[in-house]
């Protein structure tokens, strides 16, 4: 049996793709980490997350009292 001869400069697009979204993680984890940072030592007061979500559902409810009132100027 001959033997046969590998060639060491084909390319792996198995291991290629993987290395590529190796490499997106390790950024995707760096600028998470400095956005994490960043909000830590931001000097400005916090907001409770129960305030913000009574805001948000007051911009929600204001939003749906709107598309009422529209649904009914056209059927009417």
């Amino acid at each position: 049996m001959a033997a046969e001869t590998i060639d060491k400069t084909a390319r792996r697009p198995d291991r290629s793709e993987a290395l590529k979204h190796a490499h997106e993680a390790a950024a995707y984890d760096a600028w998470f980490r400095e956005q994490v940072r960043a909000s830590i030592d931001d000097p400005r007061l916090s907001i409770p997350h129960a305030e913000v979500m009574a805001d948000v559902q007051a911009v929600i409810d204001g939003a749906e009292t709107k598309r009422k009132t529209d649904a009914g100027h056209r059927n009417a």
